[in-house]
């Protein structure tokens, strides 16, 4: 059974569900098979949601921008409410534009923590929104892509042979128990989002695969386009990983599970470099404004405590020669 909270990740199942391509649940009080979509699975399921998004507007639902329209008129959400929408997200933009720019720890952190607070504030109008939308013709074709997700995802059998419902029971099948199986299928999968993905390459168990990644035969003795969606993005972010730890050889072990960490050092390795002046022989340097966990974070050997300026504040302002000396001699 796979642990879905964010606390005690099993990433060993989750690369075995990976490699099997399928998940192994309980519903109702039986096993069930949660099948990993193909591209061709989503394909399949993306013109059926075009179909259904058809039906719902010869049946008379309004489209969003017309429910937009109509909330427009009638003030409850206006243009200006739209406006903070837009305003958050070139914001986040911004953010994460200009997040690539810094190689210094606290800025970096800094910055993650406004990205954060934005892209909360984003989620918390666009929900604001969906409740004022009410049912729209792109409301209804998503909720009768869940019906499709569950008779494309569950199976009676690990072989994947015998699916769990026929689209006859999906269509008489009560909207609660509809809810209840559409949230035990988004409990399963969330074992499998990108974050999670990448943790599982990140892992001790999985460095031995890393060498077999540039070629998909050796992880999945498949071709690549049968493969899953999960399996893809197990390829691609192994091929990443491993081509970053082979260029940056010196990243901390406190970070090297963490993605999310891994991307901000190796931005800072970059950006560093454009900053680093006056390298003596020990490849020692100046950064402006870096203080000792910044040179730790970067790699770098020397830091401001011995240099001049941290020596003047050491001294109130004030050194006489043997204090210079000292600096010199450091």
């Amino acid at each position: 059974m796979i642990s879905t909270t964010q606390v005690n990740v099993n990433f060993r199942h989750i690369f075995r569900d990976i490699v099997a391509g399928s998940s192994k649940i309980t519903h109702n009080n039986q096993a069930a098979y949660l099948k990993h979509l193909s591209v061709f699975d989503q394909v399949d399921i993306e013109d059926i949601k075009i179909f259904y998004y058809e039906k719902a507007k010869k049946r008379g639902l309004p489209t969003q921008s017309e429910s937009l329209k109509r909330l427009e008129e009638e003030g409850l959400w206006t243009s200006a409410d739209q406006g903070k929408i837009k305003e958050q997200e070139d914001y986040l933009k911004h953010a994460e534009t200009s997040k690539k720019q810094l190689y210094l720890k606290a800025e970096i952190d800094r910055a993650n923590e406004e990205i954060e607070q934005s892209k909360k504030k984003i989620l918390e109008l666009e929900s604001q929104k969906s409740a004022l939308l009410g049912q729209t013709c792109e409301k209804y074709s998503e909720s009768r892509i869940s019906d499709h997700y569950i008779i494309k995802s569950l199976y009676k059998d690990p072989e994947l042979k015998q699916t769990y419902y026929s689209e006859n029971e999906v269509d008489n099948m009560s909207r609660a128990e509809m809810t209840s199986i559409v949230k035990l299928y988004n409990h399963a999968y969330s074992s499998f989002d990108d974050n999670k993905i990448q943790k599982v390459t990140l892992q001790d168990f999985y460095q031995p695969y890393l060498a077999f990644c540039e070629n998909v035969q050796n992880m999945f003795s498949k071709p690549l386009f049968e493969l899953s969606l999960n399996q893809v993005k197990l390829i691609i972010y192994s091929r990443m990983f491993k081509n970053i730890f082979e260029n940056y050889p010196k990243i901390p072990d406190r970070i090297k599970v963490d993605p999310e960490k891994i991307f901000d050092y190796v931005n800072a390795q970059e950006k560093a470099k454009d900053n680093l002046k006056n390298m003596d022989k020990d490849g020692a340097s100046t950064i402006v404004g870096a203080k000792k966990e910044d040179y730790d974070y970067l790699g770098i050997e020397g830091s401001q405590e011995n240099s001049l300026s941290a020596k003047l504040k050491e001294k109130g302002g004030k050194m006489d020669m043997k204090d210079l000396m000292q600096v010199l001699k450091g």
